[in-house]
C-alpha cells in the first residue's frame, strides 16, 4: 500500500523543475488567501490571481500526496479555474481559459495564448484576464517589443476587422486589419490592453510583457446594438491612423439610422459623411470631394460593382445583411487600391457562423429580405446565403397620377458565400452575387439591368509576421432597353461590361514596420452596344458597335513605420499600366479641323491582340501623422491615382443606360492628384472635433458637345470634349460618441470647377473659362441625432441641407431661316433651389434574453418628415409664345414606413 501511494504521488510531481514544490507539515483547513500566504512563506513561489474568483474556495487537510501541483489540481477540479506554473516560480491563476506556452525555434520568446476568453454575460466589459508574454529572463532589457495576434468573434468564429486595440496609460494603439490581425510595439512591463469593437463586449487583458509574443483574443457579441452604438476607445485610434479622410462605417450603427422606404442602406449612410454628396434625391451613385460618380471604386468580394443601385437609386445594390465592415477612403488611398481617382468604398462581407445555424429576416411595405448562415462542418466549413426583393408595384398602382400608376418597377438580389478553413494556415472563400432590376415608366419601353460577381480567395498564413491573399474574380454588368410597340419598330438595345481580375496581396511585419506589397491584373471586355429587332414583324436593321478589350496591370509596395514616437509615416507607390487591344478600327481625322465624319482622312485597322493604345505611370502615396499631444493629431497626405475607365453620360445623375468606355487611341486615362491635411482633437471624455482641408486637380475628364447622342454612336471620339478640373474644400466635424445622447454635426464647404481644353470653338465650353461642374454644391450640412431611451428603445434623426446643383437655362428665342431656335445660358450658370430634408426613426427591440429563439424588432421611420418638395430638376416647355419652367420633385410628401425584422 505504501508503495502504491508513493507511485501515485510521483505521478503528480514534475521530475524536473517542480521537485522542490513539496509541502512540509500538515495544514489544517484554510481559506485560499491564508493558504497562499503560508505557501509563499515556505516555497519560492508567487501567486497571481483575482481574489473574487477564489473567495469561496477552502483547502482541507492535505493527503499523503503533499505537492503543490497535486493540491491545486484537486482544488480546481470541476471548476472553471486553471493555473500555470512558470519555471521561475510564478503561478498564474486564470478563469475560463487555459494559458498555453509556445516556444519559437527562431526567437527566445514565450507566447501566452488565451484559448478561451472570459465572458461576463451581463457586463459590457467582459472582465480582466492576466497573462504573461515572453521570456522572464528578458524583463530587465530596454526598448519596445512586438505584441501581435488575431481577434475573432466568439459566437461565430469569424475574424473581426476594425477592432480597437488600445493601451490608455501609453496613449497608443492600433486596429485589426481585414483578417482580424493586429500588431503593436509596446515597452516591456505591465500593461492593460483594451479590445473594443462596435456591437461586441469590451475585453480587458492585463499583460506582463517580457518579450515579443502573440495574444489571440475572442470577443463576445452584444445581445442588442442599442446599448453600445459607438466604441469610445476607438476615438483615440483616430489620432493614430495614417490616412486623412478614411471613414469606417460599422453595420451596428448603420441599422439605427432612419431608413428610406424601410431599408437600411449603405450608400445612403455614406452621404452622411462630410465630403460625400449626391446630385439629388433618389439619384444613383455619390460624389466624393469634387469627383464624378464614376470616379468611385466600389468593391464587393474584392471585385468592382459597375452599377451600385436598385429602384431608381433609392436602394443600394448591396444587401446590408451580408456586410460586416465598410471603409470609405476619401483621401490617403492605400497602395493596394487603384483604378479610380476619387475614392474607394471597400465592403467586407460576413464569412458565415462557424458555431451554429443563425440568420435574420425582415419585411417592410416595399421590400423583404432573408439571410441564413451556419456551419456545414463545425469550425471548418461555413455557408452564408442572403436574398432580397421588392413588391412595390402594388404601391404604384394606388397612386392617383396616371403616369405612375401605369408604371412598374422591381428588383431582387442574391448573395452566397462558402468559407473553408483548410487548416490553421490556409483559408478559402468562394463568393457569388447576382442582381436584376426591371422598370417601365408609363410606356411599353422596358429597362432592365443585371449585376453579377464571382470571386475565389485563398488566404495563406506563412507565419505570424507574413500572410498573403490570392484572389480571382469576375464582375459583369449588362443593361437592356426594349420596346415592342409598334411591331414594325420593336427593338432591343444591349450594353455589356465584363472584367476578370487576379490579385495577390502580401502583408509582412518585420520588426516595427508594416510592409504591404502585391500585384493586380485585370482583363476588360466591353460590348458598347447591340441594336437588334425584337420579333419577326420588326423592320429594325441590326447594328453593333465594335467590341473593346484591354489589360490593366499594377504593382504596388507600401511601408508604414514610426520614425519617432510622435511621427508615423506611410510611403507607397503603385506602378500601373494599361494596354488597349485590337481588333479595332481607328479613324484618323484632319488635325486642322474638329473631329467629325466629314474630316475623316484615313482608317487604321488593328489585328486581334495588337496594341491600339498604351498608358501608365507611377502613382505615389505619402502620409504623415504628427502626434502633437496625447489628444491632438495632425495628418498630411498626398496621392496620385489613374482611371482607365470612363462612364459616358450626358445627365447629371448616373443612369442604367450610361455606357462604360475604355481608354483607347484617342481617349486618355483620367489622372487625379490630391493633397489633404487634417487636424483631430479629443475633448472631454466623448467629444471628437476634426477639420480636414483638401485640394484636388484632375486631367482628362470627359464631357460632350451639346446635343450629342451617346447611344450607338460609332464616332464617340468626335463628340467628346476634354476637360481638366480642380476641386477644393474644407470638412468640419463634431461628434459625441458615448452616453445616452449622441450626435454628429458635419459641415462641408467644397467647390468643383472644370474647363474645356479643346483647340477648336466646337470643342470649347463657355469659351474655355472655368465653370461649376454638374455636382458642384458649395454648402453641405448633415446633423445626426441618437437618443438611447433604454436597452430596447432608441430614437434617431437626420437633418440634411445642401446647395442646389448647377443647371443650364434657356434664356431667349430667336428666328433663323424661318426656324425658331432657343438660346441657352452659359453652361451651369444657374442653380436649382437648395435641398433640405428631415428624417426620424424609432426602434424597438424585443425581449433581450439570450436564450430566446428569435430577437424581433420594429423600426418606425418617416422620410422627409416636413414634406418639403425638394427640386430634383427643372425642365422647360414652350407654351404659345412663352417658354415656361417647371420644377420636378421626387418626394414632395412625408413617407412613413414600418419594418419588422428578427434575428434567430
Amino acid at each position: 500500500m505504501i508503495l502504491m501511494l508513493i507511485l501515485l504521488c510521483a505521478m503528480h510531481v514534475n521530475l524536473g523543475a517542480q521537485e522542490r514544490y513539496w509541502i512540509s507539515g500538515k495544514p489544517e483547513e484554510l481559506s485560499f488567501t491564508e493558504f497562499v500566504k503560508q505557501i509563499e512563506s515556505e516555497l519560492p513561489v508567487k501567486f497571481f490571481y483575482r481574489e473574487d474568483w477564489l473567495h469561496d474556495l477552502r483547502i482541507g487537510p492535505s493527503s499523503a500526496c503533499r505537492t503543490l501541483p497535486s493540491i491545486l489540481d484537486s482544488l480546481f477540479n470541476g471548476t472553471s479555474l486553471h493555473y500555470f506554473m512558470e519555471e521561475s516560480g510564478n503561478i498564474i491563476i486564470t478563469d475560463e481559459y487555459v494559458v498555453k506556452v509556445e516556444f519559437s525555434p527562431t526567437e527566445a520568446s514565450q507566447d501566452i495564448l488565451p484559448e478561451r476568453p472570459l465572458d461576463g454575460a451581463q457586463q459590457q466589459t467582459s472582465g480582466h484576464a492576466s497573462v504573461e508574454i515572453g521570456n522572464p529572463a528578458e524583463k530587465n532589457r530596454h526598448g519596445k517589443v512586438i505584441v501581435s495576434g488575431y481577434i475573432t468573434d466568439k459566437d461565430t468564429g469569424e475574424p473581426l476587422p476594425g477592432v480597437s486595440v488600445y493601451i490608455s496609460q501609453l496613449s497608443t494603439g492600433t486596429m485589426t486589419n481585414e483578417y482580424g490581425y493586429f500588431k503593436l510595439a509596446v515597452p516591456r512591463g505591465a500593461h492593460q490592453i483594451r479590445f473594443s469593437s462596435i456591437g461586441a463586449k469590451d475585453r480587458m487583458i492585463d499583460v506582463n510583457l517580457y518579450g515579443a509574443g502573440e495574444l489571440n483574443v475572442e470577443m463576445s457579441s452584444m445581445i442588442t446594438p442599442l446599448k453600445e452604438v459607438v466604441v469610445t476607445a476607438e476615438k483615440s485610434i483616430t489620432l493614430q491612423r495614417f490616412e486623412v479622410g478614411a471613414e469606417r462605417i460599422n453595420m451596428t450603427s448603420l441599422k439605427l439610422l432612419p431608413t428610406s422606404l424601410g431599408e437600411s442602406d449603405i450608400l445612403k449612410s455614406i452621404l452622411l459623411i462630410p465630403g460625400v454628396q449626391s446630385v439629388g434625391e433618389g439619384s444613383a451613385g455619390f460624389n466624393v470631394r469634387g469627383g464624378s460618380a464614376d470616379q468611385n471604386l466600389i468593391l464587393l468580394y474584392g471585385a468592382p460593382v459597375y452599377n451600385s443601385s436598385h429602384f431608381f437609386g433609392f436602394f443600394s445594390a448591396v444587401n446590408a445583411d451580408i456586410i460586416r465592415d465598410v471603409t470609405l477612403y476619401k483621401g490617403g488611398i492605400p497602395g493596394k487600391y487603384g483604378g479610380r481617382i476619387s475614392s474607394v468604398l471597400d465592403i467586407v462581407t460576413k464569412e458565415g457562423n462557424r458555431k451554429e445555424f443563425a440568420g435574420s429576416a425582415g419585411i417592410s411595405p416595399v421590400t423583404a429580405h432573408l439571410m441564413v448562415e451556419g456551419p456545414i462542418i463545425k469550425d471548418s466549413l461555413t455557408y452564408l446565403f442572403a436574398a432580397r426583393t421588392t413588391y412595390s408595384n402594388w404601391l404604384l398602382s394606388l397612386v392617383e397620377n396616371d403616369a405612375l400608376s401605369n408604371s412598374r418597377a422591381s428588383f431582387y438580389d442574391l448573395n452566397g458565400k462558402m468559407t473553408y478553413d483548410w487548416n490553421k494556415n490556409n483559408k478559402i472563400d468562394l463568393s457569388a452575387y447576382f442582381s436584376h432590376d426591371s422598370f417601365r415608366f408609363n410606356s411599353d419601353t422596358t429597362y432592365s439591368y443585371d449585376n453579377s460577381i464571382y470571386a475565389l480567395k485563398w488566404r495563406h498564413f506563412f507565419s505570424s509576421k507574413l500572410f498573403s491573399s490570392l484572389s480571382v474574380n469576375n464582375s459583369f454588368y449588362r443593361y437592356d432597353v426594349s420596346s415592342g410597340q409598334p411591331d414594325a419598330e420593336a427593338f432591343v438595345h444591349t450594353h455589356k461590361m465584363n472584367s476578370t481580375g487576379i490579385k495577390a496581396d502580401f502583408n509582412w511585419f518585420p520588426g516595427k514596420n508594416e510592409f504591404n506589397f502585391g500585384l493586380d491584373l485585370t482583363r476588360y471586355a466591353v460590348n458598347p452596344g447591340i441594336y437588334l429587332p425584337d420579333g419577326d414583324s420588326s423592320l429594325v436593321v441590326p447594328r453593333s458597335i465594335e467590341k473593346e478589350q484591354a489589360w490593366e496591370g499594377a504593382l504596388y509596395v507600401e511601408d508604414k513605420f514610426m520614425l519617432k514616437d510622435y511621427l508615423s509615416i506611410s510611403l507607397g507607390m503603385r506602378l500601373s499600366a494599361f494596354y488597349a487591344l485590337g481588333p479595332q478600327t481607328v479613324r484618323i481625322y484632319n488635325p486642322a479641323y474638329p473631329k467629325s465624319r466629314s474630316t475623316i482622312t484615313d482608317t487604321l485597322r488593328f489585328s486581334p491582340g495588337e496594341i491600339t493604345g498604351k498608358y501608365g505611370g507611377p502613382e505615389f502615396r505619402i502620409s504623415l501623422n504628427f502626434r502633437i499631444t496625447e489628444r491632438n493629431s495632425l495628418k498630411i497626405n498626398y496621392n496620385r491615382t489613374r482611371q482607365y475607365l470612363h462612364l459616358l453620360s450626358n445627365s447629371a445623375s448616373i443612369s442604367p443606360t450610361d455606357t462604360w468606355k475604355l481608354s483607347d487611341y484617342y481617349l486618355e486615362p483620367q489622372v487625379g492628384d490630391q493633397i489633404a491635411a487634417g487636424f483631430y482633437k479629443l475633448m472631454f471624455s466623448s467629444l471628437e472635433i476634426s477639420a480636414e482641408l483638401y485640394y484636388k486637380w484632375i486631367r482628362n475628364m470627359v464631357d460632350f458637345k451639346g446635343g450629342t447622342n451617346l447611344i450607338m454612336n460609332e464616332n464617340i471620339e468626335s463628340a467628346i470634349v476634354n476637360l481638366k478640373g480642380k476641386a477644393y474644400g474644407a470638412e468640419l466635424s463634431v461628434k459625441k460618441t458615448s452616453g445616452k445622447l449622441r450626435y454628429s454635426i458635419g459641415y462641408t464647404y467644397s467647390r468643383t470647377f472644370v474647363r474645356s481644353t479643346g483647340a477648336f470653338s466646337e470643342e470649347m465650353i463657355n469659351k474655355g473659362s472655368w465653370f461649376p461642374a454638374n455636382f458642384d454644391k458649395p454648402h453641405d450640412l448633415v446633423v445626426t441625432f441618437n437618443y438611447l431611451l433604454s436597452r430596447r428603445f432608441s430614437f434617431s434623426s437626420n437633418y440634411t441641407y445642401s446647395t442646389g446643383r448647377p443647371i443650364t437655362f434657356p434664356v431667349a428665342t430667336y428666328i433663323m431661316y424661318d426656324n425658331e431656335l432657343v438660346h441657352y445660358s452659359d453652361r451651369n450658370r444657374y442653380r436649382i433651389p437648395d435641398y433640405s430634408r428631415f428624417d426620424v426613426s424609432f426602434r424597438i427591440n424585443g425581449n433581450l434574453r439570450s436564450k430566446k429563439i428569435a430577437h424581433p424588432g420594429f423600426t418606425f421611420s418617416i422620410y422627409n418628415l416636413l414634406g418639403r418638395e425638394n427640386v430634383y430638376s427643372v425642365y422647360f416647355k414652350k407654351e404659345g409664345e412663352l417658354i415656361r419652367g417647371y420644377k420636378l420633385s421626387v418626394f414632395g410628401v412625408a413617407i412613413p414606413s414600418v419594418t419588422f425584422s428578427f434575428d434567430f
